[in-house]
């Protein structure tokens, strides 16, 4: 790999990172994880919210959560109803959310599960 790939794959992870905080510097990926995973444990899976109440709960802009949701989804960690209203998660997502490993990446942590780690 040159030292030109490099510099560039930092600069995309680092443009990744950047797009898990919000306004506040919340990673509210994590957030949101943790109260899906609420919904889970409280009535059962795949743990249900309405998008509305997530941002409510967790005190976010419409945006913010929005952009979030979007990566998680990418990710393969949570879906969202036919409308797009509700969010929850997906079986991965709930064995992240369990973890709670923040000193991991997401996608390496999906990978992991994906392989049987």
């Amino acid at each position: 790999m040159t030292e030109n790939s490099k510099q560039e794959t930092l600069k995309k992870r680092i443009r990744e990172l950047e797009r898990m905080l919000d306004d506040k510097n919340r990673v509210i990926h994590w957030e949101i994880l943790d109260l899906l995973a609420q919904a889970w444990e409280k009535n059962g899976p795949p743990g249900i919210v309405e998008n509305r109440d997530l941002v409510r709960t967790l005190k976010l802009s419409a945006g913010a959560a929005s952009r979030a949701l979007e990566i998680l989804e990418s990710l393969g960690i949570t879906d969202h109803d036919a409308m797009g209203f509700s969010s929850y998660l997906t079986p991965e997502g709930y064995l992240i959310a369990q973890k709670r490993d923040q000193s991991r990446p997401l996608d390496v942590q999906i990978h992991d599960i994906r392989k049987g780690d």
